[in-house]
């Protein structure tokens, strides 16, 4: 008998201690449920701020934006009103020159056409029968060219002059 209510007491004791460890269990839920529930709480206040920061900074940009576009729309308004006035008087004189430009592109501009004049110029111009210093080199080759000398090409005044001279045509 003394084994049976020993067995008893301790069943006792266990239930209790079961017990107690079910509410200790019970409260330490309640505690961390309220924990959660205060870090959750904060979080969403955090976030609000964080939003309503972000809304005001929104409708700052939104508005210098929109008074920009505002004063690029006058802008471009203005001078298309006052160019609208000055273009047509200006519309008049220019009409006139350009008719007379038309014509100067039909003079060649390119450097191509006035390399061969250079080269072979149809008549040497001669100051004097004999070939001197006042002749330009273009006159002093045709010179050459015309009296049969080789070897002239790639040769300045001086050299051209001196090459002339000592063939004695």
């Amino acid at each position: 008998m003394a084994k049976e209510n020993k067995e008893k007491e301790l069943k006792k004791k266990l239930s209790k201690k079961l017990t107690e460890a079910r509410d200790l269990a019970k409260k330490l839920e309640t505690k961390a449920k309220k924990s959660v529930k205060k870090a959750a709480n904060e979080a969403e206040a955090l976030a609000k701020k964080d939003v309503k920061k972000a809304n005001k900074v929104a409708t700052k940009v939104v508005t210098k934006a929109t008074a920009q576009v505002e004063k690029a729309k006058k802008a471009a308004a203005k001078p298309a009103s006052k160019a609208a006035p000055k273009a047509a008087p200006k519309a008049a004189p220019k009409a006139a020159p350009k008719a007379a430009p038309k014509a100067a592109p039909a003079k060649p501009t390119s450097k191509a056409p006035a390399k061969p004049a250079v080269k072979r110029p149809a008549a040497p111009r001669q100051q004097t029968a004999t070939p001197s210093a006042g002749w330009t080199v273009a006159a002093l080759v045709a010179y050459a060219r015309t009296k049969g000398i080789a070897g002239y090409s790639g040769l300045n005044k001086a050299q051209l002059l001196a090459k002339i001279k000592a063939s004695g045509k």
